[in-house]
């Protein structure tokens, strides 16, 4: 059973949102996760509870249970909100636990204690942190073995980050327990030179120590938490969620590598396909649109520049018509149409050097380029993405310009 607890001091940064989101593509994949609001302010716990709590007995419960007969386990207060996918819900009254629990021996290891009375049915336990490195926060990364740091590109948070580390160490010095911690870039909307630059700092500074997903800009994001649902149910053309299906990706990828911390009990292995390598989100979703694919078919990617020209490329398995619109065709969608290839539709263009503005449309509704996050507000609304391609040196291919990590 793998524990990871989201957390960072800093409010705002998506931390709901990343442990409601995760903790739903991690259940798609067949992985069964429980999610625990230790947050007092309950939204993970609103934002899976599109019909109202319907029920007393939350995370306050569990940490006093100690203290009160009858004992609340975690198991008395879960309920499913989905296929795999379990919820241990948390309230306002968490605010008071640290007051409750005054003077109480071993207090910062009740979480824990919980944790190893879990049924062995869980494959993930995520936990939603508060936004502050208090009682709470102790008592979760005292029962995790892993710490997601979501953190949006600001210069508050790239400060935070230094402080937050060093809250590890201490935690591993006084206790022996040591975090494996990464840093997870949110609300990146990589419009400005300064966005990334922080985001370039943390890869340079933490590295090893942060995922390579990045977690962009997305209203949708918002959008599914106000319905009750996470983005895997909401908006399946969003870049919301094509991002947390890659850090979900991510995450099930070091299932083959890790080494394991925590004795997993009667849990069930994660499924794996016939040459063992362990099944991803994409698998999943390719199976339930049962698509069939061929060897030829690419995954979608940034634009690419090919010797035929600039090859525009986006994943609409569902859609019935893809089109491709931008100052390069003065906006028309006339003879616009991409090409379907399996899940994936492409379409190349002969395109001279410059800066271009372009959007997908799938199915009359547009959107930009999930995997392109340069972007640029467009005087329609919303916003365009943005390709630049550099004249070329003698003999070299235009060079594409658009991400700060180059194209994917």
């Amino acid at each position: 059973m793998r524990t990871i607890a989201v957390v960072n001091q800093k409010g705002g940064c998506g931390k709901t949102i990343t442990s409601i989101n995760l903790s739903a593509f991690l259940a798609l994949a067949g992985r069964r996760v429980l999610l625990v609001d230790l947050d007092p302010q309950g939204h993970s716990t609103l934002g899976l509870s599109p019909g109202g709590l319907g029920t007393t007995r939350t995370m306050y419960d569990v940490l006093l249970a100690e203290t009160r007969r009858p004992p609340t386990t975690i198991a008395d207060i879960t309920r499913p909100v989905g296929d795999n996918f379990d919820l241990a819900p948390g309230d306002i009254r968490l605010s008071a636990v640290p007051e409750e629990l005054a003077g109480v021996g071993g207090r910062e290891n009740i979480l824990a204690r919980a944790f190893a009375g879990l049924p062995a049915r869980y494959d993930y336990v995520v936990v939603d942190c508060p936004p502050n490195v208090g009682l709470l926060t102790f008592n979760a990364l005292k029962a995790c073995a892993e710490a997601l740091i979501p953190m949006d590109p600001s210069f508050f948070s790239l400060h935070g980050m230094g402080k937050l580390f060093e809250t590890f160490e201490l935690l591993e010095r006084g206790t022996g327990h040591r975090i494996w911690a990464r840093v997870l870039v949110t609300l990146y909307s990589g419009r400005t030179p300064f966005v990334k630059a922080v985001v370039e700092e943390v890869h340079r500074h933490l590295a090893g120590e942060h995922f390579a997903t990045v977690i962009r800009y997305s209203v949708k994001l918002a959008e599914a938490a106000s319905h009750g649902l996470p983005i895997s149910q909401y908006a399946k053309h969003s870049a919301g969620f094509e991002d947390y299906q890659a850090l979900a990706d991510e995450v099930l990828q070091q299932e083959a590598t890790m080494a394991a911390t925590e004795d997993v009990g009667g849990a069930t292995a994660p499924a794996v396909r016939p040459d063992g390598v362990p099944v991803t989100i994409g698998d999943i979703l390719q199976e339930e649109a049962a698509l069939a694919t061929t060897e030829d078919v690419k995954l979608a990617t940034a634009p690419a520049v090919t010797p035929d020209g600039v090859t525009f490329t986006v994943e609409a398995p569902a859609a019935a018509q893809v089109q491709l619109a931008g100052d390069f065709n003065d906006w028309s969608l006339v003879g616009s149409e991409m090409e379907a290839v399996g899940p994936v539709w492409k379409k190349t263009l002969k395109l001279a050097p410059g800066h271009y503005r372009y959007r997908y449309v799938i199915d009359g509704e547009w959107h930009s380029d999930p995997h392109n996050a340069a972007v640029e507000p467009s005087p329609f609304g919303g916003v365009d993405s943005v390709l630049v391609l550099e004249a070329p040196q003698p003999g070299e291919e235009p060079l594409p310009q658009t991400n700060a990590y180059g194209t994917a």
